[in-house]
């Protein structure tokens, strides 16, 4: 499949991507759905949404499309994560935790 550069003229209309409830009740965004021009759709997630698919990768050993489909191969087979994709999944987890806690230690200064 080719790379197609898009601008934003092209866009002609974008959805919150929505997942589970949150600490505050609320549904928490994970990204955006959005739909071109052309009728061809594409999801965008935001560092949230993109670490809860990690940990979903990870926790199943199983590859996720961004729309939460299982990716398969050319039998219908789903493909599972290699060593390499697992320690990139984990160390992206990891550096979310860690921004995370130093966002919240120096909120509390």
């Amino acid at each position: 499949m080719a790379f197609i550069k898009r601008t934003k003229a092209d866009v002609k209309s974008k959805k919150s991507v929505l997942g589970e409830v949150g600490k505050n009740g609320k549904k928490r965004k994970l990204g955006v759905r959005v739909t071109f021009n052309d009728d061809t759709e594409t999801t965008l997630l935001n560092p949230s949404g993109k670490g809860e698919k990690f940990a979903k990768e990870l926790k199943e050993n199983k590859r996720y499309t961004n729309d939460g489909k299982i990716k398969t191969d050319d039998n219908g087979k789903p493909l599972e994560l290699t060593k390499e994709q697992r320690a990139y999944r984990s160390a992206y987890l990891t550096a979310l935790s860690d921004n995370a806690k130093a966002y919240n230690a120096k909120k509390q200064n």
